[in-house]
């Protein structure tokens, strides 16, 4: 009976002493493992190739059935002028109507003529060319108030997507480097995050009344990916 037992008890010992070794070597594992955390940035630089403005048709009356009925007159006139020099009717947008009240002040009195109708009309053209005539041809009908200028590119996901390749390429670099003056070197991956989204840094155009069409040069797009990437090191030997 005594043998027994005291078979049994060793055994026991003998499990815990297996699992503590096994503990021991884990963590002696762990702690030998040694990371460097680097982020890193791509940029690609590319010209515009889409171009859009918005501009606004106003109108002024006191019924708002006729100010309805001019404000749709001059929409399709701006849309026929828009046509004539080849842009795709598709690319102009009628979006947003306000009706307000027509106040005018005579010193300190207040008195309401009528109602303003104001159209925003929202313009997208593929061309330079096609831009400086949208906008003489618009002044010529005479509306002035055009806004919100930005420049485009179409490959916005394709120049992303290499912003991207580029961004891990430089925090690998950057790894490399400074691994090297520790000693070290670049073992596995551990992890990659991505810090951005596509979204590229439109070109825009400071807002101003226009007399005439000038001569635009869109300059460059900045298309901006960054990451985050966790390299595993090892001794350089």
């Amino acid at each position: 009976m005594r043998i027994t037992i005291l078979f049994l008890f060793t055994l026991v010992i003998g499990c815990y002493g297996i699992s503590a070794n096994v503990d021991a070597k884990e963590h002696l594992t762990g702690k030998q493992l040694r990371t460097i955390e680097v982020s890193g940035v791509g940029n690609i630089f590319s010209v515009p190739d889409r171009f859009s403005f918005s501009l606004s048709i106003e109108q002024k009356g006191e019924v708002a059935v006729q100010l309805n009925k001019a404000i749709v007159e001059k929409t399709n006139t701006l849309i026929q002028a828009l046509i004539k020099i080849g842009v795709d009717k598709k690319a102009v947008q009628s979006l947003q109507v306000q009706f307000n009240p027509w106040m005018e002040y005579n010193g300190e009195t207040r008195q309401q003529k009528g109602f303003i109708l104001t159209r925003q009309v929202k313009v997208t053209l593929k061309s330079l060319t096609q831009y400086e005539q949208s906008i003489d041809a618009i002044l010529k009908l005479g509306v002035s108030n055009i806004y919100q200028f930005n420049f485009t590119n179409s490959q916005a996901t394709a120049n992303y997507e290499l912003a991207l390749k580029h961004a891990l390429l430089n925090a690998k670099q950057r790894a490399t480097d400074m691994a090297k003056v520790l000693d070290l070197k670049l073992a596995e991956v551990i992890s990659i995050s991505e810090q951005s989204a596509v979204q590229a840094t439109p070109m825009a155009m400071r807002t101003r009344q226009f007399e005439t069409s000038q001569s635009y040069q869109p300059g460059e797009m900045s298309t901006q990916a960054k990451v985050l990437v966790i390299f595993a090191l090892q001794d350089a030997s």
